[in-house]
């Protein structure tokens, strides 16, 4: 029964530092944020954040994983149809624009962030060749102008500057990409 309870509790401190972090990173402090501040903020000791995650590096890790769960992405790893993939690519960055605005800010002076930023693109290209692949396509431009369409700067050119919904976005894009696959 005692290990039962421990589990317990250590997935809930667990828990509890993941929503200090998603926190910290949507208010555009985690990268100022020290580990202990971030322990303090979850209600955890210093010892037991470092128990679950190691570092500040394993923090933005263990985001990254919670991010790689996103219903978006399930779906789009899922379909080959490029409309729906484009949807899927603007869902996800619609729902964590503010979480990725911050670690896509802060990639220049925060490790972990650079990191997140890299593996999030290697990812990204990784679906898109498996995407075109399955349209017959591998060649380097087709992959380059997909890879620019379905880019968080893309994304936020297009909500952010040019103000469209994320329903405009989606119509946009396919626009863009509709000659890229003939």
């Amino acid at each position: 029964m005692y290990p039962l309870r421990r589990t317990t509790r250590s997935s809930a401190s667990r828990e509890r530092v993941l929503t200090a972090v998603r926190d910290l990173l949507e208010a555009g402090t985690f990268h100022q944020s020290t580990v202990e501040a971030v322990a303090a903020r979850a209600g955890v000791s210093r010892a037991t954040l470092y128990q679950h995650f190691g570092s500040r590096l394993g923090l933005v890790d263990a985001i990254c994983e919670v991010m790689a769960r996103d219903p978006a992405l399930a779906a789009l790893r899922e379909t080959d149809d490029v409309a729906e993939f484009l949807a899927r690519v603007t869902d996800f960055w619609s729902a964590e624009e503010r979480l990725v605005a911050q670690l896509y800010g802060a990639r220049a002076v925060d490790p972990a962030a650079h990191d997140f930023v890299e593996r999030q693109r290697r990812d990204r290209y990784g679906e898109l060749r498996r995407l075109l692949s399955a349209h017959g396509r591998t060649d380097k431009q087709t992959l380059a102008a997909f890879a620019a369409l379905t880019s968080f700067d893309t994304y936020l050119e297009l909500r952010r500057a040019r103000g469209l919904s994320k329903r405009e976005v989606i119509r946009t894009l396919e626009r863009m990409s509709s000659g890229l696959l003939t």
